[in-house]
């Protein structure tokens, strides 16, 4: 597992999940904390960035729960008691599951765009419903997938082409899978700059989690919320997110009513969108002066 530390070794402990699955650690969301007061972890997770094995070799044992369990091994290697966890989009889904199963090791949540995993979910961005708003990349997206276009047919299919023998299948599929992504991820639609070897990787990983629904039951996240009753909770969501539509972090505030809700009436699913950088280093400027 690949690991960095950032800011000073007395500050407030905090996790980064970054999202995907698969997409590796990123630097700039180092900008949502005072690092002067912060000490801020983060590591690329199975299969992702410079954590090994990489891409294709790191499916047989890749999972939701041993996700969960690198980051509890990865705190203890690091003589943290407890830690202030952040994630967006698939790192609320990992950071909302991490916190249900060691809630006494959590003393704050701070969730980007969540992520339920839930078949509207699924339905809406694999399924032709982002496809409403995006219909040129959407039918890019499709272009190699035939007929029924539901959720479950695209990810089937596109499993089959990501997890070929043959590399250029593989990056040929990623590409397509890593242009939609791209395309729905920002206010304006962007291509995508990754290199084939990490688009590559990103679509292995998510499609392999997506497939298989994250190894999740049925409404867990949402089942499990009560467990989250002692934990500071933030949510901050862009109102015209196309990746993980707001709807999910609605349902999640119903299950947790003590968690403080922020909508970003201009924003996307970016944490890169103004709006929303400025909401998450208000609330990690408000968590590191709390009391624990």
């Amino acid at each position: 597992m690949y690991y960095e530390i950032h800011g000073v070794a007395n500050g407030r402990p905090a996790l980064i999940l970054h999202g995907g699955p698969g997409g590796g650690l990123v630097h700039r969301h180092l900008k949502h904390f005072d690092l002067r007061k912060w000490n801020v972890v983060m590591f690329d997770q199975r299969g992702c960035g410079k954590s090994t094995p990489f891409g294709l070799d790191s499916l047989a044992h890749n999972k939701t729960s041993d996700l969960v369990e690198d980051i509890e091994r990865l705190r203890l290697h690091l003589d943290i008691p407890q830690w202030f966890v952040f994630g967006g989009s698939w790192g609320t889904t990992l950071g909302i599951i991490y916190a249900e199963t060691h809630p006494e090791k959590v003393t704050g949540l701070l969730l980007r765009s969540v992520c339920l995993l839930a078949p509207c979910e699924f339905a809406w961005l694999y399924g032709g419903g982002a496809g409403q708003v995006y219909p040129k990349e959407w039918a890019k997206f499709i272009s190699i997938v035939d007929e029924p276009h539901n959720y479950k047919n695209v990810i089937a299919t596109y499993r089959k082409l990501l997890t070929d023998d043959d590399v250029t299948v593989r990056q040929s599929a990623a590409k397509l899978w890593s242009d939609w992504e791209f395309a729905v991820s920002f206010m304006k639609p962007r291509r995508s700059y990754e290199s084939a070897k990490k688009a590559e990787a990103v679509a292995i990983i998510e499609n392999h989690y997506f497939f298989h629904n994250a190894w999740l039951k049925p409404g867990q996240l949402l089942k499990n919320a009560g467990r989250l009753a002692s934990i500071p909770v933030s949510i901050v969501h862009g109102r015209y997110d196309i990746v993980c539509p707001i709807n999910a972090s609605f349902e999640f505030k119903k299950a947790v009513p003590h968690a403080k809700f922020i909508v970003i009436p201009d924003a996307g699913h970016a944490t890169s969108e103004p709006g929303t950088k400025r909401a998450l280093r208000r609330v990690t400027n408000r968590a590191v002066t709390r009391k624990l």
